[in-house]
């Protein structure tokens, strides 16, 4: 366990020493407290996602869900909500229902999130890696899902970090509990159900926690983010590419069969090398995304290519449409893609072809 090194330290507000080594397992691991609840005093500008997604390529299905507290577009409250994506071959549909704070509750110490009785995530300790249980029963979706991870827990910004401009401050983390997972179980949706046969599961929780008295608000520091994952023979990668106004943090995880093998920030570079406009929300989204590194060190390219747009969301949907219309004239047109994509990874001489998830997350233009 953490037989590996990360190179690339992050340091106040973001800035990446890649020279730095971390080599000592306790800095490395992923604690359970790592995946609880970080964003207790629930202030305006808070959020914090559950997120875990499943591809089974031999039914042909994306399955995404994200237990998620957050702050509406104009800051005003805070709330819960459930997330759930569903692409199968018959069907390609997203949802998204509200909660009221009553009605969610997580734990501080491990990952035990509910929303109302209609979801709950919550992790095991099983064995040396661990698993999550998820049971979903809304009007429309119900799962029972279990988690066995495979790949080891992977930390690459290390514990959160605060940001700040001028007196305003902000926390952000990120944190991977499930680079790769087996995963077993079913769903139903649509009258139809599922029995999962072949699915390879995802889990990582990443929150953005603000000053009480001097917030700093996520979109007036981050601009977007890339991030991704692919999957094909017995490799494993995870890719981060998250913009701040003035730079940026690439973390990249190549795991080899279950084990870790490369771990940095700051090493690859992220190229939107395709863009498309979606005509429905009018903005344009990554249809190519190429990750390759810039280290001698495990040299790779990856590819990822588009098939199909699995969820999208206009990031100012409820805000009154005059004031909705000035902000994207003016300040920019906010956004959220996740992508099901065909994927080609070149290393070691070899090419190796499979599959991915991505998603494209648009905070704010910076000219």
């Amino acid at each position: 366990m953490k037989g590996y090194t990360h190179r690339g330290l992050v340091g106040k507000n973001g800035v990446v020493d890649t020279s730095l080594l971390v080599t000592d397992a306790s800095s490395l691991e992923v604690l359970p407290s790592d995946d609880g609840f970080h964003v207790r005093q629930l202030e305006t500008g808070d959020f914090e996602w559950w997120y875990f997604d499943i591809i089974d390529l031999e039914i042909g299905c994306v399955l995404r869900l994200a237990a998620h507290i957050g702050t509406d577009p104009l800051k005003r409250k805070i709330f819960p909500q459930l997330a759930i994506s569903v692409k199968t071959p018959n069907i390609q549909k997203s949802l998204l229902k509200p909660y009221s704070l009553s009605e969610f509750s997580a734990s501080q110490d491990i990952c035990n999130v509910r929303l109302s009785d209609e979801f709950q995530a919550c992790f095991d300790s099983f064995k040396q890696k661990g698993r999550y249980k998820l049971s979903v029963n809304t009007n429309e979706f119900s799962a029972d899902l279990t988690f066995f991870v495979e790949i080891e827990g992977w930390k690459p910004l290390g514990n959160e970090f605060w940001i700040e401009k001028g007196k305003k401050r902000g926390a952000f983390s990120w944190i991977i509990p499930a680079p790769k997972a087996k995963v077993s179980g079913n769903f139903s949706f649509m009258n139809e159900r599922y029995v999962l046969k072949d699915a390879i599961g995802y889990h990582d929780h990443n929150y953005w926690k603000v000053d009480s008295s001097n917030k700093l608000f996520i979109d007036n520091f981050i601009s977007k983010w890339y991030w991704g994952r692919f999957r094909g023979r017995n490799y494993t990668i995870i890719f981060m590419d998250t913009h701040f106004r003035k730079h940026s943090i690439t973390s990249f995880m190549l795991a080899k069969d279950n084990d870790i093998i490369h771990s940095s920030n700051n090493l690859i570079e992220v190229l939107a090398t395709e863009m498309r406009v979606d005509e429905q929300l009018r903005t344009a989204y990554p249809a190519r995304i190429t990750v390759r590194s810039i280290a001698g060190d495990n040299s790779f390219t990856l590819v990822l290519n588009s098939k199909e747009i699995i969820e999208k969301k206009d990031l100012l949907d409820g805000v009154d449409p005059l004031l909705k219309g000035l902000i994207k004239s003016f300040v920019s047109k906010p956004a959220y893609y996740a992508i099901w994509a065909d994927a080609a990874l070149a290393i070691e001489n070899k090419e190796i072809l499979g599959s991915s998830v991505y998603e494209y997350m648009l905070f704010r233009t910076v000219s």
